[in-house]
C-alpha cells in the first residue's frame, strides 16, 4: 500500500488546518490533478455495469432521476484502488486530522441523475457508522459544482458535542437509530436564522474536508436536478479511531468488518480498511 503523498500534493496549509478544526469543512483548491477525477469516472461506470453487495438505490417512487450509490468496491474495481492507495487523498487526510497516519475506512460514490427528485437530507456521518475517533470525509465532485448543486454545511456544528439520530434516505432503504447517545436533529430549514451556512461553488479538482460530525445535506435535496452529478467520497480515520459496533442499523456493516477480521473494540486493522498514509514517510 502507498504510504507516501502525491507529489502534486506539498502540504496542507496551516489556514486550511485551522479552518476545518474551526469549521468543521474546508474548501481546497486544485489539490486533486484530472487524470484522479476522471480515474473515478471510469470506475462508477465499471461499478454500475458490475454492483457490489453494498450496492444502494435511493431513488424516490416516481422520479425520473436515478439515485444511486455503492461502497467499499476498491478492492474489486482498479480505478478506486488507484484512486485509494495513489491519490493525495490519504495525505489531505491525514494532514486535516492532524494524525500520525490515515486509514481508509470506506470508498463510496454517488450518482444522481437529471430529475432525480430525491438528495440526503440534513444529517453527519458519524451515526452512521461503526468507528469512534478522528475521522473526516473527502468529497470530491466529478463534473464543475455550483452552490446549488453542491453540499451544504453548518459552520461548527461538529463542536455541538451531539449525535442526531439519523434520518433515512430513502423509503427503499429502511432503518432507525435508537438509543440515549442520539438527540433529535433540529428542523434546520424551518430555523435557518439561527445557523450559519457554508457551501462553494467547485471546479473539479477541488474538494470538500469535513468532520464525520458536521451537519450538512445536499443543497438541491427538495428539488428535481437539472443534470447528472457524480461524486466520489473517501472516508478517513486517524490512528487514534476504534471499531465499535453501534448497533442494529449498522449489523450488516460491522458483521462484514468482523468477517474480515476487524476485531471490535480494538484499532483498526483489516485489508478492507488500508493505511494509506503515514506522517514524515
Amino acid at each position: 500500500m502507498s504510504e507516501t503523498a502525491s507529489p502534486t500534493f506539498k502540504s496542507a496549509e496551516p489556514a486550511a488546518v485551522a479552518q476545518y478544526r474551526h469549521d468543521g469543512v474546508v474548501c481546497l483548491r486544485g489539490v486533486f490533478e484530472r487524470r484522479w477525477t476522471e480515474l473515478a469516472l471510469r470506475g462508477i461506470q465499471r461499478n454500475l455495469e458490475n454492483p457490489g453487495p453494498f450496492f444502494r438505490d435511493h431513488t424516490a417512487t416516481g422520479s425520473p432521476g436515478r439515485y444511486l450509490f455503492d461502497f467499499w468496491t476498491w478492492r474489486h474495481i482498479p480505478e478506486f484502488s488507484a484512486l485509494v492507495l495513489e491519490s493525495p487523498a490519504g495525505a489531505i487526510a491525514g494532514e486535516l486530522l492532524e494524525a500520525r497516519e490515515s486509514t481508509m475506512i470506506m470508498d463510496n460514490w454517488f450518482l444522481r441523475e437529471a430529475g432525480a427528485t430525491n438528495g440526503a437530507p440534513w444529517h453527519h456521518d458519524e451515526p452512521y457508522f461503526d468507528f469512534e475517533g478522528r475521522m473526516c470525509v473527502i468529497w470530491l465532485p466529478l463534473e464543475p459544482v455550483t452552490r446549488s448543486e453542491g453540499l451544504t454545511f453548518l459552520r461548527a456544528s461538529h463542536r455541538w458535542g451531539k449525535l442526531f439520530a439519523i434520518p433515512q434516505f430513502s423509503e427503499n432503504v429502511p432503518f432507525s437509530c435508537e438509543g440515549d447517545a442520539y438527540s433529535e436533529l433540529p428542523d434546520i430549514d424551518a430555523h435557518a436564522d439561527d445557523y450559519e451556512f457554508l457551501s462553494w461553488d467547485m471546479d473539479v479538482g477541488d474538494c470538500l474536508v469535513f468532520d464525520f460530525r458536521t451537519v450538512h445535506s445536499a443543497t438541491s435535496k427538495d428539488r428535481p436536478l437539472d443534470r447528472t452529478i457524480h461524486r466520489m467520497s473517501l472516508r478517513f480515520a486517524a490512528e487514534d479511531t476504534l471499531f465499535k459496533p453501534r448497533g442494529a442499523w449498522t449489523k450488516e456493516i460491522s458483521d462484514h468488518l468482523i468477517a474480515e477480521g476487524q476485531q471490535p473494540g480494538m484499532a483498526l486493522d483489516c485489508d478492507l480498511m488500508p493505511r494509506v498514509w503515514r506522517a514524515g514517510a
